[in-house]
């Protein structure tokens, strides 16, 4: 009887050594973690005891301290271009602004009415050049709203290009180039939004017209049960083209900033192609800029109805 005493004392004992001692471990803990947190320390949480539970405990709590760290070191690089961003607009949108005054100005001053015409002039590109960059601002905003949805269609991807080409006529003959488009001559029909597909094929344009030298190229290719569209044009030798940032917001060929542009043009061309189901692609060879829209195939019942319905007459 007074061994089986000794040893269920002995066994307490133990019992309560190393309830004391694992209290001690998570009191540790705590105090490491206090330490973390007050000093913003990279430290791990370290235990010399590693029973099931605890060794859970920790692995746990190292965890949670580096998706922290993770998510800390993201919010300080947005932080950071958030302000490089802000900077960066207002030098885009003070500028014209600046330059319209000016204008405007010299246009009060001028001696003849032709000089005031010519100061006019300029003062609209400026006024024009400055709501494309707000306008370009409010588009991107909008695109960021998961919620917002584009309201798809079948159309003919190669009328609107066209549509878009035209309205670049004067554009194209002051850069002295000429566009070299191959598109077939029958409608080719792809699910779509007509005004989105339209402010791509602007914003692809508006960016070679900026950046690109030569000629444009534009030719379309058909591939299984897709449909690509290829642009490409070479590059000034100047521009640094970064094809990990290309569609990046805010990101500049021309890092000298000597062209008002938002920036946000190719990535606004990536959202609003993504948001209809299709994908953008960009290359660099021997200077040469290529940037590739993929569609998917209309069905073909879906496309001969289309096609019929465009030949019937009203």
């Amino acid at each position: 009887m007074l061994i089986a005493v000794i040893i269920l004392s002995i066994i307490c004992f133990l019992q309560m050594s190393y309830i004391l001692y694992y209290r001690s471990q998570i009191r540790e803990i705590g105090q490491q973690l206090t330490f973390i947190s007050k000093h913003d320390s990279l430290k791990l949480l370290q235990t010399q005891l590693k029973p099931t539970e605890i060794y859970q405990l920790t692995e746990f709590c190292n965890q949670l301290l580096r998706q922290q760290r993770e998510q800390k070191q993201e919010l300080a690089v947005k932080s950071e271009e958030i302000s490089t961003t802000i900077v960066n607009l207002s030098h885009d949108i003070r500028t014209p602004l600046t330059s319209l005054d000016g204008y405007l100005q010299l246009a009060d001053r001028a001696n003849d009415l032709k000089e005031s015409h010519h100061y006019l002039k300029l003062a609209r590109s400026r006024m024009k050049q400055t709501i494309t960059l707000v306008d370009e601002l409010l588009l991107y905003t909008k695109l960021q709203n998961q919620d917002y949805i584009l309201a798809v269609e079948q159309l003919d991807m190669v009328n609107c290009l066209k549509r878009s080409a035209l309205r670049f006529i004067d554009a194209f003959t002051e850069k002295g180039s000429e566009p070299s488009i191959s598109l077939p001559d029958q409608a080719i029909f792809v699910s779509g939004n007509t005004l989105a597909l339209e402010r791509v094929y602007d914003n692809i344009i508006q960016n070679y017209l900026i950046h690109g030298n030569g000629d444009l190229e534009i030719y379309f290719e058909e591939k299984n049960d897709s449909l690509t569209l290829s642009f490409v044009n070479a590059v000034k030798e100047s521009e640094r083209i970064n094809l990990e940032k290309i569609f990046t917001r805010f990101y500049k060929g021309d890092s000298s900033r000597q062209h008002y542009s938002s920036g946000l043009g190719l990535s606004i061309v990536k959202t609003l192609v993504e948001k209809m189901g299709g994908q953008v692609n960009a290359a660099l060879e021997h200077d040469r800029f290529c940037l590739v829209l993929v569609f998917t195939k209309a069905g073909e019942e879906v496309e001969k109805w289309l096609q019929n319905s465009a030949n019937r007459p009203f």
